[in-house]
């Protein structure tokens, strides 16, 4: 239930994004959820090979990580990649309208004073 809010949340912030700027929401949202099950996957590898390296991999596999603190652990890993996602996509979109602001059709062929 927890994962349908989840999504729910992605779709919202990713849609609002896309529509603040003009631009596809659907790719958007695609662009979150990607950010956001990408970043809990790399976590779970990233742990599995730091603690392999570290008790070694013979104890890692005999491990259980079904407990509840490795999914929170999870679970706030790619809320981090998605909100990381999100201000990366936030900043490039705010560049590109500065530039479309900055570069108009009615501001061809006149200098700029200064």
């Amino acid at each position: 239930m927890i994962g349908i809010l989840f999504i729910y949340w992605i779709w919202k912030a990713f849609t609002n994004l896309a529509l603040e700027y003009g631009k596809n929401k659907w790719t958007y949202f695609f662009f979150g959820i990607v950010a956001y099950y990408g970043g809990t996957i790399l976590g779970g590898f990233l742990v599995g090979i730091v603690l392999g390296l570290t008790n070694g991999f013979e104890s890692v596999a005999n491990e259980s990580f079904d407990n509840a603190g490795w999914s929170i652990l999870y679970i706030i890993l790619g809320g981090l990649a998605c909100y990381g996602t999100h201000k990366l996509l936030e900043n490039k979109l705010e560049k590109e309208r500065e530039l479309n602001e900055k570069d108009g059709i009615d501001d061809i062929g006149v200098a700029e004073e200064n």
